[in-house]
């Protein structure tokens, strides 16, 4: 054939085979070419790319030392099926060493984490991370104590990934005398604030819901679900259990209280297209978990369903205690041990059958077990079946 007969291949046809390759590959071949060297940063490309993942969702578990955080690790492991089977392994991502925090947060193949107070946002695909600037205009920050707490979340309209950030101060009277502490009488005891970050060039942070007039702790338990950012919250003078929703496309907050009393042990959950809150305080001691299900929000109707383990797989929950991370593609509440002892093992509880299974965890470096634990942390995330070739801007 003659060079003159050969017609270059169109480029939408180009983006869609690039479409299909792994995140490795499209990140290796950016040396190529322009057009490869353009992917990361082409929306159209990027979603296309989204569309053809594959099925195969992700563990993520970072280990903290809080004195020496160089030595902290993000270690992670993919599943072969949807629900894990009796084993996983972890693996070490090596790129990411030193730059690790707590609280971790998974979406769309972005890791969102803290180091002190300052938010990063990792993508393990294409290596990027980002680090975020701190907030420098809040009231809040003139407190003496003061905490930060960030979810990442995508409004699939704009499709723009947000960060909000809920920045919580609590005024101490503590070792006043009675004149100081009457100085301070008119100054709330706690203020609360929500800013947020869009994740695009020349980003900045904006104050949002500021006639939101509901002080409140945040925790980190949280889930999405259409369009809507959930998280429990807690008031400081009742101890009243919240939880707030927060609209990722209009930036507005509502909230409603928890039905009484609200265990110790909580976590959100998306319980068959539903936000319900999983309480399984009583676990340990009981076998008994409550559902309390979200039925309608505007009215502040609640359903409750009680589960009670079965007694043969008791003794799986008596020895220590869980926190609760989140479910599985096919909703099956993940419970990981509070504290990193070996053996190290998940659980799966599947809600519609009422079982537990256990997943064996190898792959966490010997010496992690033996780290005095008020020095170190770790947290776990189940990430969607999403990898992510996006380059944010901020």
């Amino acid at each position: 054939m003659q060079d003159s007969e050969a017609g270059e291949i169109p480029q939408d046809l180009m983006i869609e085979i690039a479409a299909r390759l792994p995140a490795k590959s499209v990140m290796r071949f950016k040396c190529i070419s322009k057009f490869w060297s353009s992917l990361p940063l082409s929306t159209h490309f990027c979603n296309r790319f989204l569309t053809y993942q594959s099925h195969q969702p992700r563990f993520y578990m970072s280990l903290v030392h809080l004195l020496e955080h160089p030595k902290s690790l993000l270690l992670s492991s993919t599943p072969t099926t949807p629900c894990p089977s009796s084993s996983l392994e972890f693996h070490q991502d090596l790129t990411i060493r030193g730059n690790v925090g707590n609280l971790l947060r998974v979406l769309h193949g972005f890791i969102c984490f803290r180091v002190k107070s300052e938010a990063r946002i990792y993508n393990p695909s294409t290596r990027q991370l980002v680090i975020l600037p701190s907030i420098q205009e809040s009231f809040v920050k003139g407190y003496p104590h003061y905490f930060s707490l960030y979810f990442i979340c995508h409004d699939p309209v704009s499709d723009q990934y947000k960060l909000l950030c809920v920045i919580t101060a609590l005024l101490s009277t503590e070792g006043l005398d009675e004149q100081e502490k009457e100085e301070l009488a008119s100054i709330p005891e706690t203020i609360s604030e929500h800013w947020v970050f869009v994740l695009e060039a020349g980003g900045s942070w904006k104050r949002v819901a500021k006639d939101f007039q509901t002080p409140h702790h945040p925790s980190y338990l949280q889930v999405t679900m259409k369009n809507v950012l959930y998280y429990l919250a807690f008031t400081d003078s009742s101890q009243t259990c919240l939880l707030v929703s927060f609209d990722i496309r209009s930036e507005e907050l509502s909230m409603i209280k928890l039905p009484p009393p609200p265990g110790k042990r909580l976590a959100l959950i998306n319980y068959g297209g539903k936000v319900a809150v999983f309480d399984f305080s009583l676990l340990k001691e009981n076998g008994l978990v409550d559902l309390w299900v979200v039925e309608h929000w505007r009215n502040k109707e609640w359903s409750r369903k009680t589960l009670f383990l079965q007694p043969c797989q008791m003794h799986l929950v008596t020895h220590c205690f869980f926190t609760a991370k989140g479910t599985t593609l096919k909703g099956q509440v993940i419970l990981v041990p509070q504290y990193l002892i070996p053996p190290f093992y998940f659980l799966c509880y599947d809600l519609q059958l009422n079982h537990l299974k256990k997943v064996e965890i190898s792959g966490i470096p010997d010496h992690w077990f033996t780290m005095d634990s008020f020095f170190t942390s770790f947290d776990v995330e189940f990430m969607d079946p999403t990898e992510n070739v996006k380059y944010l801007e901020s």
